[in-house]
């Protein structure tokens, strides 16, 4: 299977929030969440997702499930669990929309460039978000952050690789707590001032 599933469309005329799924957005399982039924929306994220939106942010959800090219399930149920996705955060708040989810279903051992920290979903959503073309080049990783596509874009996420991902595209990092996800840092985020968490790729 070649580069990431993608799910959803949108046409971004401000900054774009990437936001890591599982210990962000819902909380995550022992391994993966593995069926519509198991996944559980961390209270407050469509209120964060809603107050986003209302601040001119597109919404990019990227993230990695290596279950499908494992073969534990499929493309289909990847979709069916993001329908629950959906659907829960627009219960929480009826401005609670996702513009697109973006999904690497490779392994490590793939060597695919979607997988973060490699920032292939990001650049991807840029460029359906945006209808621009940007390429998806090697990065430096001991060289200086790349300047950011828009200065308030903006990538959140419980783990190292989500903060890599999001330096790779220059973007403002903000790490949080999987039992708190979104909800913790959507203050900061909308504070144009805050220039997000310190990442330095060569310390992970």
């Amino acid at each position: 299977m070649e580069g990431p599933i993608i799910d959803g469309e949108g046409l971004a005329k401000g900054p774009i929030a990437f936001i890591d799924r599982d210990g962000v957005l819902n909380y995550g399982q022992n391994g993966y969440v593995n069926h519509p039924h198991e996944l559980k929306v961390i209270p407050g994220s469509g209120e964060a997702i809603a107050r986003l939106r209302k601040e001119g942010y597109s919404v990019c959800v990227v993230t990695n499930q290596s279950p499908i090219m494992r073969k534990l399930w499929s493309v289909e149920r990847l979709h069916s669990i993001h329908a629950s996705l959906r659907s829960q955060l627009l219960e929480e708040h009826p401005d609670a929309v996702l513009d697109i989810i973006i999904t690497c279903p490779h392994r490590n051992r793939d060597r695919c460039f979607c997988r973060k920290p490699w920032p292939g979903m990001l650049i991807k959503g840029n460029n359906i978000l945006r209808n621009e073309n940007k390429e998806n080049k090697s990065i430096d990783w001991a060289g200086q952050k790349p300047k950011p596509w828009h200065p308030l874009d903006a990538m959140i996420g419980d783990r190292k690789s989500d903060m890599g991902a999001g330096w790779a595209i220059g973007a403002r990092t903000f790490e949080v707590s999987d039992k708190l996800g979104l909800p913790q840092v959507i203050d900061r985020v909308l504070d144009a001032a805050d220039p997000g968490d310190y990442y330095d790729p060569m310390r992970w």
